[in-house]
């Protein structure tokens, strides 16, 4: 089946809110929502295309139109994929699917898409994780009978790892650390702890424990990571910060430190400390070239290096 999606007109308004009433209408009858787009009339489509407030596009599937999508541009290349709709005879054949990803094509600015939709609805869920969207988390009940869930997909920029990403965030550290492990020996015999070998059950620990963690994003792929603990008194611990190997002499490794340092500076913190491997001269100088200073270092008898301390104090 070809997919394709074009720019609605005004006069294209009477014809997407009759398909619009047919995609809805199961939906409504299920949560009796005042605010469903099945009670919606022609006006607020003509309206959001006259004023610009959304984006209106109409899905053809070979050739015939059959559903629309609307985009609301929140800022900042934030995009709110607002609502999508297709013929009750085609839903379920990936038609959703592929609109979606021709209607993004046309965003090249874009940092970040959200969406939401009923929370029980499993066929809404799938289209849009295979669309690349995962769950925030976030839930917000209508109803009784109507519950929200949020997700989204970023595309480029930092943006805070959700519970569901954490499988994928332990590979990128893992990935990123193993060029560490490598240099100074490190095995799952002599250094299991170390951030190469982190586990999925670590990083819900740290999840748990409400630890502030962050994905950079490159093409819609996670390519980095960093995350920061609250020490008390101002002070925050900075944890494995992260960069595909790929990935590295880009700038990440700094965008991220910066992230954190205006994150830290946002919360009222004045403090970031880090704990290194001693010997790791490239990694202390450039840390030492980005603000901080040596306080110190420590040997433990489960490692076989040297463990540095350093510290950045905030203006």
């Amino acid at each position: 089946m070809d997919i394709s999606v074009k720019k609605a007109v005004i006069e294209d308004a009477e014809r997407l809110t009759e398909i619009q009433k047919q995609a809805f209408e199961r939906l409504y009858r299920i949560y009796r929502d005042e605010g469903s787009p099945y009670l919606r009339g022609s006006d607020e489509i003509k309206y959001q295309i006259e004023n610009g407030t959304r984006d209106i596009y109409k899905i053809f599937a070979d050739n015939m139109l059959c559903g629309g999508i609307a985009v609301r541009n929140k800022g900042d290349g934030e995009y709110y994929l607002n609502r999508i709709y297709i013929l009750p005879q085609l839903q379920g054949k990936s038609v959703g699917r592929k609109a979606i990803e021709l209607c993004e094509k046309n965003y090249p600015d874009a940092k970040r898409w959200t969406v939401d939709f009923p929370a029980d609805q499993l066929a809404n869920k799938k289209c849009y994780e295979y669309s690349g969207y995962y769950d925030t988390g976030l839930r917000e009940e209508i109803s009784d009978k109507l519950t929200l869930a949020f997700y989204e997909k970023a595309v480029i920029g930092i943006y805070e790892i959700r519970q569901t990403q954490l499988n994928l965030t332990a590979d990128v550290i893992r990935a990123s650390f193993a060029t560490v492990a490598t240099k100074f020996g490190l095995t799952e015999q002599n250094c299991p702890n170390h951030t190469s070998f982190i586990t999925v059950d670590k990083l819900q620990k740290h999840f748990n424990s409400d630890w502030l963690m962050y994905g950079l994003y490159e093409h819609k792929r996670l390519v980095g990571y960093v995350s920061l603990s609250k020490e008390g008194d101002g002070a925050y611990e900075l944890h494995n910060l992260a960069v595909l190997p790929e990935y590295r002499h880009k700038g990440y490794g700094k965008q991220l430190l910066d992230f954190c340092k205006a994150k830290v500076k946002e919360l009222n913190g004045h403090k970031i400390t880090i704990g290194i491997i001693e010997e790791n001269t490239v990694l202390k100088n450039w840390y030492a070239a980005n603000g901080f200073i040596h306080t110190g270092t420590k040997t433990f008898a489960h490692l076989p290096f040297t463990v540095g301390f350093m510290e950045w104090e905030g203006q």
